[in-house]
């Protein structure tokens, strides 16, 4: 390897430190144990939906830490909504120079396969739930519905409910109309959590005061918009996810319903409040 052209050369201390504390958060780890609960493999999780080139050192960070802790090999890996980022991580770590190499994960919607077949779905239900999520945007999200319902059957109540509000919120509207009338028309279903079908109760009886209302419309949309940034603070502070005050003030001052129900459905599967309040 060739060293860049330098002025000088010096000596630097040999503790390795840190000096000023700083966290570092990932987007989420998974441990992979044993019957007796010890490490067997770690797993770093990030979502990526824009370039970062700083992204090059610090995802190091998250796996060094992880390997140096629990002596154990740690992955990292990496979902980027949009396939040309994508491309542009996966170049960034093509050539690593001198520095330490890592060899990240990464993949895109595109990369995960169309799940249309039944019985591929009551085996893998979460990569069921994934698929119907990932193609949430193509013509064709419809046939994965009859194998995502039978993934729903077949893990049970509680898991049914929450990998049915992970799909809701997953969904862009449009997918998401289209999934719960199929539901409702196909299946005797009861999977949406309590949650959920309080919000939407509340929407449609806001929406039936507003149609008898017209003059204090004004005054219901504060009112509404007041009671779905409450509803995302209170779905955050459930997932244990830290929102800061300039966050919560601007969640509250949101008077936008679109820009909060973008938000809120986020809030169902954040792990921070950069995926919420980003992109």
């Amino acid at each position: 390897m060739k060293v860049p052209d330098y002025h000088h050369a010096r000596t630097h201390a040999t503790d390795v430190r840190v000096l000023v504390p700083r966290a570092y958060h990932a987007d989420g780890m998974l441990l992979y144990c044993d019957s007796a609960d010890r490490p067997l493999l770690a797993v770093v999780l990030e979502i990526q939906r824009r370039w970062d080139s700083a992204k090059r050192r610090t995802w190091k960070l998250y796996v060094a830490q992880l390997e140096s802790e629990l002596d154990v090999d740690a992955a990292l890996l990496v979902f980027c909504p949009d396939s040309r980022t994508a491309r542009r991580y996966r170049g960034l770590f093509e050539f690593g120079g001198l520095s330490l190499s890592l060899r990240p994960f990464i993949f895109t919607p595109n990369d995960v396969p169309l799940v249309v077949d039944v019985e591929v779905a009551r085996s893998n239900p979460a990569l069921a739930v994934l698929s119907a999520i990932c193609h949430g945007q193509d013509a064709q999200v419809e046939a994965t519905f009859p194998a995502l319902m039978e993934a729903l059957r077949t893990v049970g109540p509680k898991a049914a409910i929450l990998y049915y509000d992970v799909v809701l919120a997953g969904l862009p509207t449009a997918a998401r109309t289209r999934w719960e009338a199929f539901m409702t028309t196909t299946a005797d279903y009861e999977y949406r959590s309590e949650l959920l079908r309080e919000l939407a109760a509340r929407h449609e009886e806001q929406g039936e005061a507003r149609g008898e209302a017209r003059g204090e419309a004004r005054g219901e949309a504060r009112g509404e918009a007041r009671g779905e940034a409450r509803a995302i603070l209170t779905v955050l502070d459930g997932r244990g996810v830290a929102v800061p005050a300039e966050a919560r003030e601007r969640i509250l001052g949101c008077t936008e319903l679109a820009q909060l129900d973008t938000w809120l459905r986020r809030a169902v599967t954040a792990t921070t409040i950069g995926d919420v309040l980003g992109g």
